[in-house]
């Protein structure tokens, strides 16, 4: 199993927010629960770019349609794509809640194999005991 690379807490975010990671996405990786479902997709992002994988499957809903029961498979699928994806950006063009409930879409520029996998959702979210939990996404369009 690859490790977790290293998120210099000085550096800045992975998550593009222009924010050092130490204010960002760091403490949300290290336990504190995101605030927003924003803030959770940033993380989630940051989790995948560095290899934390354990957080990717921690904060997906289990009863979604993405939670999976064979634990050991997701996680290989995860880690697969992990390293083997070039996280080069993101932009968050729209945020929302209500009550337990939001939608984050975003574009992810992400490479593969020196090809562009880059690619757009609209990702929907649930707040279950005080913690944000990504449920699914539509994929889009570059220009949606």
């Amino acid at each position: 199993m690859t490790p977790v690379r290293r998120l210099a807490a000085n550096a800045p975010c992975r998550c593009d927010s222009g924010r050092k990671a130490k204010g960002c996405c760091l403490p949300v990786l290290a336990g504190t629960p995101a605030k927003t479902p924003e803030a959770l997709m940033r993380s989630r992002y940051t989790a995948y770019a560095v290899g934390d994988i354990a957080y990717v499957m921690r904060t997906t809903d289990a009863t979604g349609p993405k939670g999976r029961a064979d634990t050991q498979a997701w996680a290989a699928e995860v880690r697969q794509f992990s390293d083997s994806v070039s996280f080069d950006g993101l932009e968050v063009r729209a945020a929302s809640q209500s009550g337990d409930t939001g939608e984050v879409t975003f574009f992810a520029t992400l490479a593969h194999a020196g090809g562009d996998v880059s690619f757009g959702e609209r990702s929907r979210f649930v707040r279950r005991d005080g913690q944000w939990l990504y449920v699914d996404g539509d994929r889009l369009t570059r220009g949606e």
